[in-house]
């Protein structure tokens, strides 16, 4: 049991540390993607660096190697190795990792995007009913805002608080879906899916914000106050409340 973990820990690790961004900006443009815009190794920055069309390879790789994935290789365990179920620790371990190795990569020196495509693939695998209410939220809010960074803060907020609300129903995984559309029954331990989503979610939260706190550098602006450069990277996800000329940022050349 033991070394079997051990390989489902260390791949899903390795495959969360796979720097796809930053190997998309080498390939493509040659640049190192953490010295433009943002910083971050992750899709908005691709885009606003390479162009829409990017994106689309960026997403898929994410979502595959990283988000489904680790979950993919946790189910195949679940058959051979005694309580590892869905809903046990050890189990949801496999994407959290993932998730951590996205944004502390060991290839790029503990730094890393924020993870939200990451998540998406997390979530079709373990919950694809939480995700579905969850990206509908983050898109309405964005739609009407037009601030991304502060919807996908809301939606990832609300992942430990959704599966309680919807009597842990949004908690339910592919398993259970299955089984209760072959054998036409019920959900079934829905307190039990319902509690482990919970957690699972609230583990999430502490990875993105933490991150999001920590960005890729610690270093702060010297025309802006500390506070204030944290609560910028907490809301907006960024340094400075001007976010033309964050995205834009460029290496000096001279």
């Amino acid at each position: 049991m033991y070394l079997e973990l051990s390989v489902l820990y260390l791949y899903s690790y390795l495959a969360g540390s796979v720097p796809t961004a930053y190997l998309i900006a080498r390939l493509v443009k040659g640049i190192d993607i953490r010295e433009y815009g943002s910083g971050n190794v992750g899709g908005s920055n691709v885009i606003r660096q390479l162009g829409k069309r990017w994106a689309f390879p960026l997403a898929g790789i994410e979502f595959v190697l990283k988000g489904l994935s680790p979950v993919i290789f946790a189910y195949f365990l679940a058959a051979q190795v005694p309580g590892l179920e869905q809903t046990s620790l050890p189990f949801l371990l496999s994407p959290l990792i993932a998730l951590a190795g996205n944004n502390w990569s060991v290839f790029l020196g503990l730094q890393g995007g924020r993870g939200l495509m990451v998540v998406c693939g997390m979530l079709i695998a373990l919950a694809p009913l939480l995700f579905l209410v969850a990206i509908t939220i983050y898109l309405v809010g964005w739609r009407v805002s037009k601030s991304s960074a502060v919807w996908a803060l809301i939606a990832v907020l609300l992942l430990p608080v959704l599966p309680h609300l919807s009597g842990g129903v949004l908690a339910i995984g592919w398993p259970s879906i299955w089984s209760a559309v072959v054998a036409d029954s019920s959900f079934q331990s829905l307190p039990a899916q319902s509690v482990a989503m919970s957690w699972f979610g609230l583990a999430i939260v502490g990875l993105v914000v933490s991150k999001r706190v920590m960005s890729n550098t610690l270093r702060f602006p010297a025309d802006t106050s500390r506070g204030r450069v944290l609560l910028n990277r907490m809301i907006h996800d960024r340094d400075v409340e001007d976010r033309e000329n964050w995205v834009d940022r460029a290496p000096d050349k001279s």
